[in-house]
Parts: structure tokens; sequence; C-alpha cells
């Protein structure tokens, strides 16, 4: 916001850019029109000037200064959105990269649980199927007994 100008300014102030008292409105309304150059109170017209040109050297100087700074501060603003623009595509990157990862790492999961029901249906099979196979040898072999003829004889006796 560019600073705020006074339209009229204050006796202080007013003594501070003329460097006399009196706004020298009077002298003019009398009809007494200071020349430059002549004394008034002991200060001359070109003193006043050369005062008055000083202060807005300052000030040139200093909007100087403030317009560097403003550039300056326009520079920093360009590389922080160059690291922002960075950064954002660094994060959809990333959002990828996950992605893919957790649909792998979800296959690999999947693989190992296949793996794992096989293995267990393997050893169930390993464990069930000769206790099912004996069950059947030897309810056979009580069938085969029964039609032989040895009924209530002892397997170990007859062999």
């Amino acid at each position: 916001m560019p600073p705020k100008f006074k339209r009229h300014l204050d006796e202080e102030q007013r003594v501070h850019l003329l460097g006399d008292e009196d706004s020298g409105d009077d002298d003019i309304a009398h009809g007494n029109r200071p020349a430059f150059g002549r004394k008034k109170h002991g200060v001359t017209g070109d003193d006043n000037i050369s005062r008055v040109q000083g202060q807005i050297g300052q000030v040139m100087g200093v909007m100087q200064s403030n317009i560097s700074k403003v550039l300056d501060r326009g520079e920093r603003l360009e590389d922080l959105q160059d690291k922002t623009d960075d950064l954002a595509a660094g994060a959809l990157n990333f959002h990828k990269s996950s992605t893919q990862l957790r649909k792998k790492m979800w296959w690999k999961q999947c693989k190992m649980r296949l793996i794992l029901v096989a293995i267990i249906l393997i050893i169930v099979g390993v464990i069930i199927i000769p206790i099912i196979i004996k069950n059947r040898n030897d309810s056979g072999s009580s069938d085969s007994s029964i039609s032989g003829g040895t009924l209530g004889a002892d397997p170990v006796s007859m062999s």
C-alpha cells in the first residue's frame, strides 16, 4: 500500500521544510514578495532549495532502496514458486509409486496365502490319507476275515 501524504502540514513540519517560523503567506498578502537569494530571517532561498533538494534526494534513495527490495522479493517469490512446482511434481510421483507398490505387495501377500494354504493341505493330506487308508485296510481285512470263516479269531494268531 503506498504511503499517504498529508495535504496540510502542521507548523512544525512547515518550519522544518521551509526553515522559518512564519509561512510567508503574510508577506505575500501584504505585498512583500521575497525574492530568491534575498535573506529573510537569516536564511536565503537558495538554502531552502538546497535543503528541500537534499530531502528529495533522501526520499529518492529510500524509494530506490524499496524498489530494489521489491525486485529481490519478486525473485525470491519466483524461486519459491519453482520449488513449490518441484514439490508438487515429487508428490505426484510419490503417489503413483506408492500405489504401484501397494498393488505389488497385495499380490505378494495373495501368493503367500496360496502357498500357505497349499502347505497346510499337503500336511493335512500326509497325516489324514494314511489314517484313511489304514482304516480302509482294517475295515477291509475285517470284511475278508468274516467272509473267510474265521469269525472271532484273533488276527494275530491267524498269521
